[in-house]
């Protein structure tokens, strides 16, 4: 039975509040919960939405839990919006009128996709792949079109293209960076997964953006692009996403890029918390993974648990696969070059780059290996250093050299 009056009100059912509400439950509380979500089906893994475009999904595909487990550890699970908390009365005001107070409060709203201005066209009219509803509306609006344009060279433009390719699509990708997933993978391997696309059909623009478009007289849009002139059926915007800080700032707490949180997750109210990819941690990073999600929700329910364990940004990794290639980098970011050792090693179709910081591994890149992807990541967070990586993780030594990153 659902009460205005709860201990603990979670906004925002991502990762971040289902690995909350399981660590409270692990560590035998009881305390009832009320979790806010703000879309029309049970919590889901949304990272799987836009890379099962081909098969489709139904609305209960991909969810975290069903409804049974809601049941089972007393979560009030409610299909609603936060519209306004008022933090010095410990209450939160939802769009369909109704007011619940809490002692704690976490806040996990996630991102917001970034659909970009481009004159010609109604923002309303760009497709996005956020969520299950952008996804759905995407292949329903144009299962009959043939001509897409994504606008973003990250993992959730490639991803979409990849599928789009996959169901036949003519597939168009503008990129303003020289190569797709530059920010995750040295040049050499994005170069592999820049061939890969060109060998499936995509036509790749480097370093451009797209400021305007002409509506055409059959409803297609026609755009110049280095010199060329294009026509699209469809625009998806896949340009990145941003921290849902609106509600946080509105409530007066503290935000910059995010909102800011110090190594216990805790906002500017101490009894307000933030979590996931909503929340900014020590100097300026925003984690936007799903496995730092996850962790972060733990460590906030250790918090109100009173057993704090401090946020220490570990090394988490990010995979793809697409066009072929099963994708891995973690903490590339992280690489100076002149300082970190790189030793690059290919055996087949396995390519991998290894980054060491005074003989312990700073961070890895690979592509093909991914049978032992949760090895890379235990050496990761262990620090192995290259004597242990060269007996746990061997490659064949086919070729390999080293050079300073």
């Amino acid at each position: 039975m659902t009460s205005n009056n709860y201990p603990i009100i979670i906004v925002g059912a991502s990762i971040t509040a289902i690995s909350f509400i399981r660590t409270m439950r692990e560590h035998g509380d009881k305390r009832r919960i009320l979790l806010v979500h703000g879309e029309d089906r049970l919590p889901y893994k949304r990272t799987k939405i836009n890379k099962n475009m081909v098969r489709g999904f139904d609305k209960d595909d991909f969810r975290l839990a069903d409804q049974t487990w809601y049941d089972e550890n007393e979560i009030d699970l409610i299909m609603d919006r936060v519209i306004h908390i008022t933090a010095s009365e410990k209450l939160i005001h939802t769009k369909s009128g109704q007011i619940y107070s809490y002692e704690k409060l976490l806040l996990a709203t996630g991102v917001a996709p970034v659909v970009p201005v481009i004159n010609g066209i109604d923002r309303k009219d760009i497709h996005s792949v956020q969520n299950a509803n952008d996804v759905e509306r995407l292949l329903e609006e144009c299962k009959e079109q043939k001509r897409f344009l994504i606008i973003g060279g990250g993992v959730e433009g490639i991803e979409t293209a990849d599928q789009l390719v996959r169901k036949g699509k003519q597939v168009t990708v503008a990129n303003r960076m020289r190569y797709p997933l530059q920010k995750l993978f040295p040049d050499v391997l994005a170069k592999e997964l820049e061939y890969k696309m060109k060998a499936k059909g995509v036509q790749l623009f480097d370093g451009v953006s797209v400021a305007s478009v002409n509506v055409q007289a059959d409803g297609s849009y026609k755009l110049q692009l280095k010199g060329e002139t294009l026509f699209f059926d469809v625009i998806v915007a896949c340009a990145g996403a941003t921290p849902n800080i609106d509600l946080a700032r509105k409530t007066g707490l503290k935000t910059e890029r995010g909102i800011l949180v110090n190594e216990y997750l805790e906002t500017s109210d101490q009894d307000i918390l933030a979590g996931g990819d909503v929340a900014q941690h020590a100097r300026g990073v925003v984690t936007g993974l799903w496995h730092a999600a996850e962790h972060q929700g733990k460590l906030a329910a250790l918090n109100v648990l009173g057993k704090k364990e401090a946020h220490t940004l570990p090394p988490y990794r990010l995979k793809t696969e697409v066009f072929d290639l099963y994708m891995f980098s973690a903490a590339y970011d992280e690489v100076i070059p002149g300082r970190d050792l790189a030793v690059e090693e290919k055996h087949g179709d396995i390519h991998r780059i290894m980054y060491y910081q005074d003989d312990k591994l700073k961070a890895s890149v690979f592509v093909n290996d991914g049978d032992r992807a949760k090895t890379y990541q235990k050496a990761l967070f262990e620090a192995w250093d290259k004597a242990k990586i060269e007996a746990e993780l061997p490659l064949p030594p086919k070729l390999q050299f080293s050079f300073m990153g």
